[in-house]
């Protein structure tokens, strides 16, 4: 039973870093592309768009640059989550019983 709850404790360290790499990989690339949309183009024409457009446009670029400050808290508050929910592994024994059963015949 030690060897193998020290096992399954090694397997399950190995895929919480997993999760943790594969949350952060995912958000970084959010955060990548974010970044990418909200980089400024050489030429700003807003002269064919009304108020109501220029207006929205600010809030959707303000509502990026808000998402992408909440990505690295957002990276560590997962990881903390996925730390949380493999930390302390509780073993389970579970007995095992085998019958034979075997005819009177063949006795």
């Amino acid at each position: 039973m030690k060897d193998r709850t020290e096992g399954l404790h090694k397997l399950l360290a190995e895929r919480a870093e997993k999760e943790i790499t594969d949350i952060t990989a995912i958000l970084s690339e959010l955060a990548q592309a974010i970044e990418q949309e909200l980089k400024e183009p050489e030429y700003l024409q807003l002269e064919l768009f009304s108020t109501q457009e220029r207006e929205q446009l600010q809030v959707n670029t303000d509502a990026l640059r808000l998402r992408l400050s909440q990505i690295p808290g957002e990276i560590e508050k997962e990881a903390e989550i996925i730390r949380a929910r493999y930390a302390d592994p509780t073993p389970r024994l579970f007995p095992v019983t085998v019958t034979f059963l075997v005819p009177e015949k063949l006795v």
